[in-house]
């Protein structure tokens, strides 16, 4: 029994390590696979702007207008807004910018996100599809920046990077904008190095041909990028491709965000699962299982480390262990218990490195109980989940 539970333990350990800090290591050492680099060049496609929408009219007006305002020319992109059952004053005000571009896809009852994304695909006229989120405001030269990369015939996705107005709002936010950063470097070695197969939800660009339809159940900022790796062409980010939103200041609604994200990508993933294969897809499969399944179950190899060391006790080192982990946890159950105080590190750290791997757990038992994902309902500013009113206008 020792002897297993300290298998169990080293390999739960290592695991972690490596997912948090091995991988990067690797990717940053040129380890994984060498950058190759892509031809990017002035080019005007037509492209139609896909904006899925459930009761946003504090939001949709302020969208459109920032979309208008690119530096794109006028007649070379359509504006789609697709209405999944809005009951507030969403159509309407879209509706009242036909004159100038812009089309409201209506959906007759609310059947989710992608659902409305299929309905305004299919209307779509553009050889570039851009999907966009209502609550995200870009600069003017973003669209020209992201079609510039569609220059090259081997990308088939363009993708930006999320950055948030309210990151100093909360001890939430604080850590969920650090965590960001983390992240973006992550995806940008990996779309150097070729390995990438995820997009930013708040901004990403695909080619027509490479679109199809999407399943109700699984997220179209992870379904597609594999989808157009599993065709052979290159997902990519953009650094210069910025969206500016804003994080749900609170624990619970953050908690709720990221499992049901996690509920959908990982069915994505098990849909599409052959790409997981490295001898098929290589340096693509292992950036997927480094940096997307490992992580999400991450949790549950925090919890068998938990549980051997309970069996390693007679050892002086694995009671250091032991009460490492414990002091860990409850800084965290500290921080979630004093929820109305601003914490910083290492308070909140912990509170928050919880907060993530606990919804990816949920996420991931959802899904394997085959339990669907919430249903899509967008915090917006004004939203009692999301204390700041404060809107971005990016200059």
């Amino acid at each position: 029994m020792h002897s297993l539970a300290a298998w169990i333990f080293w390999i739960s350990f290592a695991v972690t390590v490596y997912v948090y800090f091995g991988y990067p290591l690797l990717l940053g050492a040129g380890l994984l696979a060498p950058r190759k680099g892509w031809r990017r060049r002035r080019i005007d496609p037509f492209v139609s702007i896909i904006v899925a929408a459930y009761n946003e009219e504090a939001v949709i007006e302020d969208k459109i207008e920032n979309l208008l305002g690119s530096d794109y020319p006028l007649e070379r992109f359509e504006i789609l807004v697709g209405s999944d059952g809005s009951t507030d004053r969403t159509e309407e005000i879209v509706e009242s910018y036909a004159g100038r571009g812009v089309r409201l896809v209506k959906g007759v009852s609310r059947r989710g996100k992608s659902s409305i994304q299929n309905a305004a695909a299919a209307q779509a006229l553009g050889s570039i599809l851009v999907f966009t989120d209502a609550d995200c405001l870009i600069y003017p030269s973003t669209l020209r920046g992201a079609m510039e990369n569609f220059a090259d015939p081997a990308v088939g996705l363009v993708t930006g990077t999320a950055a948030f107005a309210n990151s100093d709002e909360s001890a939430i936010t604080r850590n969920e904008g650090l965590y960001s950063r983390y992240e973006a470097w992550i995806r940008r070695q990996e779309s150097e190095r070729q390995l990438l197969a995820a997009a930013s939800g708040s901004f990403f660009a695909i080619r027509r041909e490479l679109w199809k339809p999407l399943d109700p159940n699984l997220g179209d900022d992870f379904v597609l990028p594999l989808q157009v790796a599993l065709q052979g062409f290159r997902n990519i980010l953009d650094p210069n491709v910025i969206a500016w939103t804003q994080l749900p200041a609170g624990a619970s609604s953050m908690f709720r965000v990221k499992k049901r994200i996690v509920t959908k990508d990982l069915r994505g993933l098990l849909r599409h699962r052959a790409i997981l294969n490295p001898l098929r897809f290589g340096r693509v499969a292992i950036g997927l299982w480094s940096h997307k399944l490992l992580r999400w179950l991450i949790a549950y190899f925090l919890c068998a480390m938990l549980a051997a060391n309970l069996f390693l006790l007679s050892s002086a080192f694995y009671q250091i262990t032991l009460t490492a982990q414990v002091a860990f946890y409850a800084i965290a159950l500290t921080a979630a218990m004093a929820r109305n105080r601003n914490l910083r590190a290492p308070w909140s750290i912990a509170s928050s490195f919880c907060v993530v791997n606990g919804a990816a757990m949920f996420g991931v038992f959802d899904c394997l109980a085959k339990r669907s994902a919430s249903q899509w309902r967008p915090v917006r500013y004004g939203s009692p989940e999301c204390s700041s009113n404060i809107k971005v206008r990016p200059t």
